[in-house]
């Protein structure tokens, strides 16, 4: 999986340009080449692929809401040359286990994730590379242990957003009642044709082209026996992951805790999900905390990583050079 250094001296020049010319392809199919990976966890087990060698602590990489460990396919080979990269399906997406029966999806249990995967390979700092809801959950890992963080990249958001305590009450007691609901429907999961399902799937996505769509549908559908297709994901993952509903007051207090580095990007045409003022104010606060903050805009809507991924790994790959 590894491409052998050979150094040679005095060969010639013919030989010398041969044996570069190989080195490099051989790079080159490396930083392409991926090694599946299982987890085991209390419920099943949870997947991803390896990207670059085996024999360095990756970065782990984490997609956002309803994706999958595909969504870092056009981004991982780019970066690969500074660190291997592990991206996962997070439970109840791609190929991971589903959650038991009567448990619900939230942040709670991406955060204890990150944990598992921390104790699990043993490390003692974890270098996080994060997407979306994925984002939002690191933020508060790196709050919590800020000594064991050794940096992140936090794509398009970073962190939760920020809700009026006066109306927690009814958005956790409709997220419950949606649950219930759906506990409800004992029916079989639906089938599509191929077609359908491939317009289901990128009819999901705001600004997403089909080659983006595509490559997530490759962890993240299935064909049946009789031919037809049906979602790899968890139905329960529908409703919104929302069980912390931090204030403002709380997310900006993560902000001064975090202290390791921390890479933001954001898509120059991505919209803000919550108040921009709120978004950038906390950024300000890990900043005056933290002289490692850095912010910088990338072309392309929220998925920028997978339909834009050249600009944003030049900037990832400078935070690497300097953080890795």
């Amino acid at each position: 999986m590894y491409a052998r250094r050979l150094i040679t001296f005095g060969a010639g020049i013919n030989l010398c340009t041969k044996v570069l010319w190989r080195t490099l392809h051989n790079k080159i199919k490396e930083a392409h080449l991926t090694k599946n990976i299982e987890i085991p966890v209390p419920w099943g087990k949870v997947t991803g692929k390896l990207w670059g060698s085996q024999d360095k602590q990756p970065i782990l990489a984490m997609h956002g809401w309803q994706d999958n460990a595909a969504t870092f396919n056009n981004l991982a080979p780019l970066i690969v040359k500074n660190t291997p990269v592990l991206s996962i399906d997070l439970p109840g997406h791609g190929f991971s286990s589903w959650l038991p029966p009567g448990s619900i999806y939230t942040e709670i249990v991406y955060l204890l994730l990150i944990r598992r995967i921390v104790k699990y390979f043993e490390w003692e700092k974890v270098k996080i590379l994060a997407h979306s809801l994925s984002s939002m959950t690191t933020y508060w890992y790196a709050a919590i242990y800020p000594a064991e963080v050794q940096y992140v990249i936090a794509l398009d958001y970073f962190k939760f957003i920020a809700v009026n305590i006066d109306y927690y009450a009814d958005i956790f007691g409709n997220v419950i009642n949606s649950l219930i609901k759906l506990e409800g429907n004992t029916g079989s999961q639906p089938s599509y044709t191929k077609d359908k399902i491939k317009e289901k799937w990128l009819g999901g996505y705001i600004h997403m082209n089909e080659a983006a769509s595509n490559i997530l549908m490759t962890r993240g559908v299935h064909q049946k026996d009789d031919g037809t297709y049906v979602f790899n994901r968890d139905p329960r993952i529908r409703i919104i992951p929302i069980h912390t509903l931090f204030s403002k007051e709380q997310l900006e207090c993560f902000a001064k805790k975090i202290t390791c580095p921390y890479l933001i990007l954001k898509g120059t045409e991505s919209p803000y999900i919550e108040l921009k003022e709120d978004y950038h104010n906390a950024l300000q606060i890990m900043k005056q905390h933290n002289k490692h903050v850095y912010y910088e805009e990338v072309p392309g809507n929220h998925h920028f990583h997978l339909t834009h991924a050249e600009p944003a790994a030049i900037i990832i790959n400078r935070f690497l050079e300097k953080y890795d």
